[in-house]
């Protein structure tokens, strides 16, 4: 019963429909950003893996004191985006190619250090909290789910027991 109702929250954090913090714009825009830090190719990246709810929810919640961070950055990369591609409008709207000139432009301000930080964690975070869609960062590291686990058996096992295995 425990397990079904975990699996349900879960289940809610992926399907949300309407984020807690982005509006829809700013949120395709940290999403285009995520989606090159950990890019689909034959398995999921951020993109697929839903990154973009983990860190809606990371800024409506825990993470409140970064949203300042996120609206400067943004801010800040899209200014570098219109002085790189003049005719572009959106980050999201610039190619793959693009994307990643930009990227690494910005790659060593504080703001894009938080967009990968949070990327990370929702691509191998548990999924309750919004990312890791269908478990892709966790099947990318051959982890499986299971409610209940066994310890890893090693050397140290025979240790704790007062014997010595060397």
């Amino acid at each position: 019963m425990l397990a079904a109702a975990c699996w349900a929250e879960a289940l809610r954090a992926q399907t949300a429909k309407h984020f807690a913090w982005f509006d829809p714009s700013t949120a395709a825009e940290i999403n285009a950003i995520a989606a090159q830090i950990i890019p689909d190719d034959d398995t999921p990246g951020a993109d697929r893996a839903g990154v973009i709810w983990f860190i809606d929810g990371a800024l409506a919640g825990y993470d409140q004191d970064k949203r300042g961070l996120y609206t400067r950055g943004l801010a800040e990369a899209q200014a570098k985006r219109a002085q790189m591609f003049r005719e572009s409008t959106s980050i999201a709207g610039l190619t793959s190619a693009q994307q990643v000139e930009l990227l690494k432009a910005i790659e060593h301000t504080e703001f894009f250090q938080q967009v990968r930080r949070h990327t990370i964690l929702g691509f191998f975070g548990d999924p309750k909290y919004g990312g890791n869609r269908d478990m892709a960062g966790w099947k990318l590291i051959g982890v499986e789910h299971a409610m209940r686990y066994q310890p890893p058996f090693g050397y140290y096992d025979a240790e704790a027991a007062g014997k010595d295995t060397r």
